[in-house]
């Protein structure tokens, strides 16, 4: 194999990403990246200092793209109904990219890495602004923000094990059923 001088960092990020979403996280090694790059191993680690610091910036590519998906499909909206909005595009992503959203959530470091750090921030506050148009007390807004997010992430989950598969209830309206259950019992 030739080193290829066109090698970069978005790059690899992007073949590791391409390689999760078609085969897997496990798929996304630094001998399969290379392969798929046609460059040598080693060259990688010019980039990345090992396999999680690699995965760490598949992280921020990953909440980078979710971020504009959420700021698109909530754009001039407010409080309950931008919540709900954000929280079905959120799950809707992580459902549509499930191998790749089952990889980031096993990434470790994520708080630590300043750019996934920033961008999980971005999400965090905008939820927060949402939640802060219709809940005043910190401690409720608080137990919203972690309400939402547990279900968001228990849904992306449960149904990569294929779990809500009953045909009893739609599982999009099971979803914001629930959230405003979570809503209404925070008004309490």
């Amino acid at each position: 194999m030739v080193q290829k001088r066109d090698l970069s960092a978005e790059k690899i990020i992007q073949t590791a990403t391409d390689l999760i979403k078609a085969d897997g996280a496990d798929a996304a090694t630094f001998g399969n990246i290379a392969k798929a790059l046609n460059c040598r191993t080693q060259a990688l680690y010019f980039y990345f200092k090992n396999h999680n610091d690699l995965l760490l910036g598949v992280a921020t590519n990953f909440f980078a793209t979710l971020n504009q998906e959420v700021q698109t499909a909530c754009f001039d909206l407010n409080g309950r109904e931008a919540l709900i909005k954000m929280a079905t595009t959120i799950r809707n992503y992580g459902r549509q990219n499930l191998d790749l959203s089952l990889a980031v959530m096993r990434t470790s470091g994520l708080p630590d890495h300043l750019s996934a750090f920033n961008e999980t921030r971005h999400l965090s506050e905008m939820m927060q602004r949402y939640i802060g148009d219709f809940v005043s007390d910190p401690v409720q807004q608080l137990s919203i923000s972690r309400g939402v997010r547990a279900m968001i992430i228990g849904e992306v989950v449960s149904e990569s094990v294929g779990w809500f598969t009953n045909p009893a209830i739609d599982r999009d309206d099971s979803f914001v059923d629930n959230l405003m259950r979570l809503f209404d019992e925070s008004q309490k």
